[in-house]
């Protein structure tokens, strides 16, 4: 390490503002990371470069995961924007391990395995947060508006008073196609919407769970998730669309696998209706 280096990250302990001053510096000697724009910075942490409106999310979502579990999850430093005010920054612990979309083919299958156990411990941990009253509504942690890539397009959405709201906002989605011009595609949707449960338990949820958002280490033979990372999307949403989301994510066959039948156990009427919705209208939204 290096002397700037090291009174980078012994300063760094007690103020972001030398960071937010040498950022530019930071970033031409920082190191490029797979997984957008994402920089390796001399002073041992992460930034992530990014429209303020994403990043915001991320750094409140990730603090409270944190705060509520004992998950692997990168600390955040600091959110800013740029002198420009054209992009945010947001500064975060650098966690060694490796991007597991890049170790995947080489893994046996008991290591698939063994991560694939991880991942539905994560997600029971995460599921045992609970609101600090009794709610219903689906939104963000804190009840608000809620980012998802699912439900289409870069906007967020919500919050809903309950599941019948997000529901009828799911079909909306569609019907305000042209195709839905068609009587039999929109009794379709209307009978879709008739068999949509409306009383799941509502859970805290990751919302973006794959191969790229899962940091690995391995010891000899041994793998382990050492970082869940990307939480923008997170918040309160019904408990089978975690698993709508591993299934629909680009991930290989023997994840999908799992991910249908035991990551996440249940809910193969809701994941049938999402894939017939997506049919109809061509592919995800």
């Amino acid at each position: 390490m290096g002397l700037l280096a090291f009174i980078l990250r012994l300063v760094g302990c007690f103020s972001n503002v030398p960071r937010r001053l040498l950022i530019s510096y930071l970033l031409r000697r920082g190191t490029k990371l797979p997984g957008g724009s994402v920089f390796q910075l001399l002073d041992g942490t992460v930034v992530k470069i990014g429209s303020l409106g994403y990043l915001q999310r991320e750094f409140e979502a990730t603090q409270y995961a944190r705060k509520h579990t004992m998950l692997p999850i990168p600390r955040v430093y600091d959110l800013f924007m740029s002198k420009d005010n054209q992009v945010a920054y947001l500064i975060m612990e650098y966690v060694p391990g490796e991007m597991l979309l890049r170790k995947w083919r080489f893994l046996s299958a008991s290591q698939k395995h063994s991560i694939m156990v991880q991942v539905k411990d994560i997600i029971t941990e995460m599921r045992s947060i609970r609101p600090l009253r009794s709610q219903r509504w689906i939104g963000s942690f804190t009840g608000g508006p809620f980012l998802d890539f699912l439900i289409g397009g870069n906007d967020p959405y919500g919050p809903f008073d309950n599941e019948i709201a997000f529901n009828n906002f799911r079909i909306s989605r569609f019907t305000s196609m042209p195709y839905c011009e068609f009587p039999s595609v929109r009794e379709r949707f209307a009978s879709i919407r008739r068999e949509m449960p409306n009383d799941h338990d509502i859970v805290f949820t990751h919302g973006d769970i794959n191969l790229r958002n899962i940091l690995v280490d391995f010891k000899r033979d041994d793998v382990h998730i050492v970082a869940l990372v990307d939480w923008e999307q997170a918040g309160w949403r019904p408990a089978y669309w975690e698993k709508a989301k591993l299934v629909f994510g680009a991930q290989p066959p023997d994840w999908y696998t799992a991910a249908e039948t035991w990551i996440i156990e249940g809910y193969e009427n809701e994941i049938d209706r999402e894939i017939e919705l997506q049919l109809i209208h061509g592919g995800t939204m």
